[in-house]
């Protein structure tokens, strides 16, 4: 009978590829009621490594491992090794299989524990114990951007457990992992950080150290289809949960930002609904602008039949960020809160409004024929530009030729001859062989009679 609760275990546990076609069915009666056990708790499986804390009555481990291999082996936290075919001298029950490893423990020794073998992903350590992390059900119909507030309980039995006598603060880390379905939007985003929540009195928790963990949680990763996985560690336990694979929808809302043309117009800002789940009559929007220049603009749409644009001032290019919150209700009358991701729009250069266009009208062939041919515009004096120029170096050249051999202008007349000077000695013979002056040239050296 023990071997058959078992199989029958481990048939909810064996991915869907690792059962054959024997299997049994999930409406049967038996695995409705295995179904309902309080196996969602789990230890922390990290590089097979793993502890179990002091108290716990049983565990079942569930290690996959590759077909074919020997079965793993455990390593107690006194450093004891249990194998398949001594398991029951260490108070346990061990089912061997080809690619899977079952083994429960009853009233396990407390402390670090190791399996050694070829274990695959897949596996996973559960506790049947008192102390169990307990976390409200998520919202359904999730959205992209959504906000919510969250409370989970740490339980020993029906009691909280005491943390009051803790040194270190708890928390519990909030996860959502990708199912890695090939049709959803999320596929191969591995996991999510969504929040941490401190058990410290501070924000949404209410008192410090009870065992309650309330927190906000805000979906601004992207939509699919996720795992959310939820994990407490306090110094002497820790337990992991996970929930139900929940489908994240894309946001409601879509933002359009409208350049303006001209420098002295506004931009706008448009915000459309996208989406079926919410109704439109209950959306109100509130939302923050900065500028390029550091200032900043708030806004709000209050009203249902209020238009939903938003005139922007024009602050030049630059890079124009939106802040933008969404409250409304879903169309089964859930209430939810949106705080979009961040949104940029950047401008590059204004544009500037183009000259207008007369429309071309087609004129008729007869029309065309009578038409004298336009004149053909006169082209650009490309030949008086270049004889300018051959004008103007050549001027330069002879000015600079005549300043460096100092030479005058009449350098320039070479067609004029200049008269050959008779040398000096010639000048002299022509003065001593000249005739004698005239009469009239003679001076007259005579007293007068008086």
């Amino acid at each position: 009978m023990a071997r058959l609760v078992l199989c029958l275990f481990l048939s909810l546990l064996l991915p869907v590829q690792a059962q054959d076609d024997n299997a049994p069915k999930r409406d049967e009666p038996g695995l409705t009621i295995l179904e309902q056990l309080p196996t969602r708790n789990q230890i922390p499986l990290l590089d097979n490594r793993f502890r179990i804390d002091d108290g716990v009555k049983s565990i079942t481990l569930v290690f996959f491992r590759r077909p074919g291999t020997a079965s793993i082996v455990l390593v107690r936290p006194d450093g004891s090794k249990v194998f398949y075919n001594t398991a029951k001298d260490h108070n346990m029950r061990w089912h061997d299989a080809a690619s899977y490893d079952l083994i429960e423990i009853n009233e396990p020794m407390p402390g670090p524990w190791q399996a050694v073998g070829r274990i695959l992903p897949e596996s996973r350590v559960l506790v049947l114990t008192d102390i169990e992390l307990d976390v409200d059900p998520l919202p359904s119909a999730l959205m992209v951007g959504e906000t919510f507030k969250l409370t989970a309980r740490l339980m020993d039995g029906d009691q909280l457990v005491n943390a009051r006598d803790f040194r270190e603060i708890l928390s519990m880390q909030v996860l959502f992992v990708s199912t890695n379905n090939p049709d959803m939007e999320n596929y191969g985003r591995g996991l999510a950080e969504v929040a941490t929540f401190r058990d410290d009195g501070r924000g949404y928790d209410a008192s410090a150290r009870d065992g309650i963990f309330t927190g906000e949680v805000n979906l601004n990763f992207g939509a699919g289809e996720w795992i959310p996985r939820f994990i407490v560690r306090t110094p002497l336990y820790s337990r992991e949960l996970e929930q139900a694979p929940v489908r994240v929808a894309p946001a409601p809302v879509a933002i359009e930002f409208v350049n303006s043309r001209e420098m002295t117009q506004p931009h706008l800002l448009r915000l459309t609904k996208t989406s079926e789940l919410v109704d439109a009559d209950t959306l109100l929007f509130q939302g923050l602008i900065r500028y390029p220049d550091g200032d900043s603009f708030q806004f709000a749409i209050t009203e249902p039949e209020q238009a939903r644009e938003v005139t922007v001032e024009n602050r030049g290019h630059g890079s124009y960020l939106l802040n933008l919150s969404v409250f409304g209700n879903m169309q089964d009358g859930r209430e939810f809160v949106l705080n979009l991701p961040e949104e940029r729009f950047l401008v590059i250069q204004q544009a500037q409004e183009a000259l207008a266009i007369e429309p071309v009208t087609e004129t008729p062939v007869n029309q065309a024929a009578d038409t004298p041919p336009a004149a053909p515009e006169a082209g650009f004096p490309w030949l008086l530009v270049i004889l300018s120029n051959l004008i103007i170096v050549t001027l330069g050249g002879v000015l600079f030729w005549l300043v460096m051999t100092g030479k005058g202008l009449n350098a320039l007349l070479f067609w004029r001859k200049a008269k050959p000077e008779p040398p000096v000695a010639a000048k002299k013979t022509t003065a001593t062989t000249s005739t004698p002056p005239q009469k009239d040239d003679i001076l007259d050296l005579s007293l007068p009679d008086d």
